[in-house]
């Protein structure tokens, strides 16, 4: 495991409104308030959500977007750079109106149909992704 030690410099709080792309939106508050890097929580509640899963055997993700009124009920994840532009990494846990739970890799579009309650805990270190040549992917470079 590689590590780095920093220190939380602030807590920025967002409120996600209807319409709103999840994605789109944690960018514009990343680059409004100049966020250096820092973990995410979200919670709040969507009326489109896309989620997805990353097949070893294929090396590719599978997502599916659902188009129904669901509860985000957790929403976390990280804010890093690629070549200077942040990325949000979010994985979600959905509530259904039937009461089950669905999760996955958060893509888009991911539309918020009331409200989405934001929690940024902005480090002090800026964390940079890199592709890595085993999975093809964009991973955290310590």
């Amino acid at each position: 495991m590689k590590s780095i030690k920093t220190k939380v410099r602030r807590v920025i709080v967002g409120k996600l409104e209807p319409d709103e792309d999840i994605i789109d939106a944690i960018t514009d508050l990343v680059k409004t308030h100049n966020i250096t890097s820092g973990f995410v929580n979200i919670i709040g509640a969507l009326k489109k959500i896309t989620i997805g899963f990353f097949d070893l055997e294929s090396m590719k993700y599978n997502f599916k977007t659902f188009d129904e009124d669901v509860e985000l009920i957790s929403c976390k994840g990280n804010i890093s750079y690629k070549e200077g532009e942040p990325i949000i990494h979010l994985h979600v846990a959905i509530g259904r109106e039937d009461f089950s739970l669905i999760g996955g890799h958060l893509s888009q579009p991911s539309i918020v149909s009331i409200t989405g309650e934001v929690f940024i805990f902005e480090i002090a270190e800026k964390l940079n992704r890199a592709i890595d040549p085993k999975f093809g992917l964009t991973l955290m470079d310590l």
